[in-house]
């Protein structure tokens, strides 16, 4: 039985992390974030920037319109970064198994490495701020002795009611 309740809401980022040339560091940059109520929705979030990223990385032979039959040539399969982007985003049962996980409310992360870079999909069960109820109107010798806020008074709009007028000295 699980005992933690359902999330209100997840939230899914997309990182990617590689060296530098020339300095030796490595910086980590985020591609994309993105929130929902759904972990459908979540998780069909980052299938698609599977997808994306794989088809900048390297464009899938099988769908890309500028390949023609005769470049397709039966060639070993060698594991990379774009396919298994690919196979990730395409896994049915990877993908059960990922929304189980989440509506669960625990954290889901799917690394990818590439050559010089590497990629991070992850989506936070995140919890939604509830509504405090408002304080109780105060009532009678309460209300006169109680002190002001600041912010009661309604702010300016910042444009001015009337042109301001110049004055000068000399005759």
């Amino acid at each position: 039985m699980n005992c933690r309740p359902e999330p209100e809401g997840y939230w899914s980022e997309v990182r990617g992390e590689g060296p530098v040339y020339g300095t030796g560091e490595s910086v980590r940059h985020v591609l994309g974030t993105f929130a929902s109520i759904s972990p459908i929705l979540t998780l069909r979030w980052l299938r698609g920037e599977a997808r994306r990223i794989a088809d900048r990385l390297d464009p899938d032979p099988t769908e890309a319109t500028w390949v023609r039959p005769t470049m397709r040539k039966a060639t070993t399969p060698v594991p990379d970064c774009p396919t298994e982007l690919r196979a990730w985003a395409a896994d049915p049962d990877r993908q059960r198994a990922a929304r189980d996980h989440i509506k669960a409310g625990h954290p889901l992360c799917a690394t990818f490495r590439d050559t010089d870079c590497t990629y991070t999909f992850s989506a936070c069960p995140i919890r939604l701020p509830t509504d405090e109820p408002a304080p109780p109107v105060p009532t009678g010798e309460e209300q006169r002795h109680r002190p002001r806020a600041l912010t009661s008074t309604p702010h300016r709009s910042g444009r001015f009611t009337s042109r301001p007028t110049e004055t000068r000295d000399d005759p």
